[in-house]
């Protein structure tokens, strides 16, 4: 059976995706957070736009790593 999709055009595609939406969910938790900073849910907000530019910063590294990663 050949196969259709290369492993690791699958690993970087798949971490740059996940990079990328953990990225608009933070840039989209900034927007709400900066609309009302001192809402009631503020610190809920503040604790995900961290917890999402880390996720997004660790796919992306992996995606990058995945794509230079020798055979």
């Amino acid at each position: 059976m050949t196969n259709l999709i290369p492993q690791k055009f699958l690993y970087v595609f798949c971490f740059a995706l996940s990079g990328t939406a953990a990225a608009g969910i933070a840039v989209a938790l900034a927007t709400l957070l900066s609309a009302d900073p001192k809402g009631p849910d503020a610190h809920g907000q503040a604790v995900a736009l961290v917890a999402c530019a880390g996720l997004a910063g660790t796919c992306l590294t992996l995606a990058a790593g995945a794509a230079t990663d020798a055979e």
